[in-house]
């Protein structure tokens, strides 16, 4: 459950950059403002010699989000995170505090410190007239490097994403756009978990 998070955290990380007007933090930033944001990618990564293959759907609103993907849902209403495994039938929900940078459970967080967390290397224009760019993280995120390549407006085509322990994640986004901003129940369960359900709750 926890890498699959780390795998959507690393996906997450490919909205870097949405425009060449101004820096790619600085666009990314605007790119949020004022609106939902919606993402569908697929990627593929090996663990222990074994490749790892799965969609993924994301809505970011501010510091609150949902994520789904291959079993596994997420929902974070700025206040608490639930992590529902529908395959297990267990449910885990944590305080959600923006002092606790824990990166690879709160892949949002990534999002909201990305000017902190990575620098841009460098650019370079393809010979398909996309751009291609390197960045650094330069605190512990649990990504060390980063190569996105882009359209010459912004959108972004595909990433390779060089984790912590080494392994490396290859990213396709399929659609990205903004949509209307939801109400902050949106970002909660809508439902109860009744007792065939292992709920830990660690609020």
């Amino acid at each position: 459950m926890k890498y699959l998070k780390t795998i959507l955290t690393a996906a997450l990380s490919m909205w870097m950059m949405q425009s060449f007007a101004q820096t790619p933090l600085d666009s990314l930033r605007d790119f949020f403002k004022g609106s939902a944001v919606s993402i569908e990618c697929d990627y593929t990564t090996t663990v222990q010699n074994t490749k790892i293959a799965g969609h993924s759907d994301i809505l970011v609103q501010g510091d609150m989000y949902t994520m789904s993907g291959n079993g596994l849902e997420v929902f974070c209403n700025g206040e608490a995170m639930w992590t529902i495994d529908e395959s297990s039938y267990e449910v885990v929900v944590e305080p959600y505090a923006a002092q606790d940078r824990d990166y690879m459970a709160n892949p949002m967080l990534l999002l909201v410190d990305l000017d902190e967390l990575f620098i841009v290397r460098n650019c370079t224009n393809l010979g398909n007239s996309n751009v291609n760019c390197l960045l650094d993280a330069v605190r512990e995120c649990g990504v060390t490097q980063a190569s996105l390549e882009l359209t010459k407006s912004g959108e972004i085509v595909k990433a390779g994403f060089i984790l912590d322990d080494g392994n490396i994640l290859e990213v396709e986004v399929s659609a990205m756009k903004k949509t209307e901003e939801k109400q902050k129940s949106f970002f909660s369960p809508d439902r109860s978990f009744d007792s065939d359900w292992i709920v830990t709750d660690l609020r």
